[in-house]
């Protein structure tokens, strides 16, 4: 990290930490959920219900808020121990295992659930989590956070509330070496370049990830691929095309970093089914021929995180808000969306300032832009869903890969 970024997070970190120490003092407890059993709920200062009592210093003192979260949430969890509570940070490897976790008897054990996309109406659906209040969000009350995704957010929603609010957002198509590849070669044949053309190409070992695209390519939709069911034929020309994608590739990989040492050793000139947040580390590290695109005439699709609250019957909501609101300031946005090998587009317009013109650029890796085209970006891009189609997926998956001859 350069010295001068080093300064201006210092900067930040005091607007931050006064920012949350601000809506610490004047956020409304939920005036259920907090007694003073000893449990995550206690604290030295804070009144009965859990509540802040908005005087002077720290009012978590001795509380310890406990988060389920893949990595990348360090940082914040750093900035909410500074104001006096401890933080745990439990790991997990998808979407499935935190869902799992919380339904097989763990939601007491947790306050806060990262998660992607529809896994908030799943995990809503199963009780999990409990609806989120506007009010509680500072950058939702005043509408700071990317158009898309500010509330109400379909996505996000379910039986009139919301359950989540997005911290950062990433998109999906086509990664290429733009030293090897000619660009046009790519915008006229979409991702049929993979299996008909002449790069040398791999794909992630990803159905959820590479159908979507597969799909967009070989299928004139009008809807969303991730939203529909289609014909068994349909499939059966999904499958042949798997087939020849399987056969046409170098190798196909399940983690982002041997995809991008396949690319940095020359054994990949395009790879399919990825996006700025597996790729965005090349551009970091100086190699600026690494490109993503979503090719017009196919497009591609986004992804959304979100923060949910657990339906834990001792939550400290209060607690469990900062650490939500530390991931939404400017110093926290600058943590979870750049310090990572994987790099994420922040939510919060109003974190946009806390990063440079070329970080921008590093972690949009769109036509050379920043944080300003998110827009332009997201209106030709179709939103991730659960496909509800998608254990045909990943048995058609599987078995192309088994007929193809990698």
């Amino acid at each position: 990290m350069r010295d001068d970024n080093k300064t201006r997070r210092s900067v930040l970190r005091g607007a931050g930490l006064a920012g949350m120490a601000a809506i610490a003092g004047c956020s409304g407890s939920d005036g259920g959920s907090g007694g003073s059993d000893g449990s995550s709920d206690g604290g030295d200062d804070s009144s009965s219900d859990g509540s802040s009592d908005g005087g002077g210093g720290s009012s978590y003192d001795g509380q310890e808020l406990n988060v389920l979260t893949w990595g990348g949430y360090e940082g914040v969890s750093q900035m909410v121990e500074d104001m006096g509570a401890s933080t745990n940070l439990k790991l997990i490897s998808s979407d499935k295992e935190g869902f799992n976790t919380l339904q097989g008897g763990g939601a007491s054990q947790f306050d806060v659930l990262v998660l992607d996309n529809q896994w908030a109406q799943r995990n809503a659906k199963a009780d999990t989590i409990v609806p989120l209040r506007r009010e509680e969000y500072p950058a939702a009350q005043e509408g700071t956070i990317i158009e898309k995704f500010n509330w109400p957010y379909q996505t996000f929603g379910f039986d009139g509330e919301q359950w989540a609010i997005a911290p950062r957002w990433g998109w999906e198509g086509m990664g290429y070496n733009d030293d090897e590849v000619e660009l046009a070669d790519l915008e006229s044949e979409g991702y049929a370049a993979v299996w008909d053309g002449d790069y040398k190409a791999m794909a992630a070992d990803a159905p959820t990830s590479v159908i979507p695209l597969v799909m967009q390519q070989i299928f004139d939709l009008d809807e969303n691929p991730m939203a529909i069911e289609v014909s068994d034929s349909r499939l059966e020309t999904l499958e042949e095309t798997l087939v020849e994608m399987f056969n046409s590739v170098e190798a196909v990989h399940q983690g982002a970093a041997a995809l991008r040492q396949a690319m940095l050793e020359g054994n990949a000139e395009i790879v399919l089914g990825v996006g700025n947040f597996e790729l965005s580390q090349l551009a970091a590290e100086g190699f600026d021929w690494a490109k993503v695109i979503a090719p017009p005439e196919a497009g591609g699709w986004f992804w959304t995180e979100g923060l949910c609250l657990v339906n834990n019957p001792d939550l400290n909501r209060d607690l469990a808000n900062e650490f939500i609101n530390a991931c939404l300031s400017p110093e926290g946005q600058r943590s979870i969306c750049w310090d990572g090998e994987s790099k994420g587009a922040p939510a919060n317009t109003a974190a946009f300032d806390a990063f440079s013109e070329e970080e921008q650029k590093t972690i949009m890796m769109y036509k050379d832009k920043g944080f300003e085209a998110a827009d332009e970006i997201l209106s030709g891009l179709d939103q991730y869903l659960i496909s509800p189609q998608q254990e045909q997926w990943t048995e058609i998956w599987e078995r192309a890969k088994a007929r193809s001859d990698l």
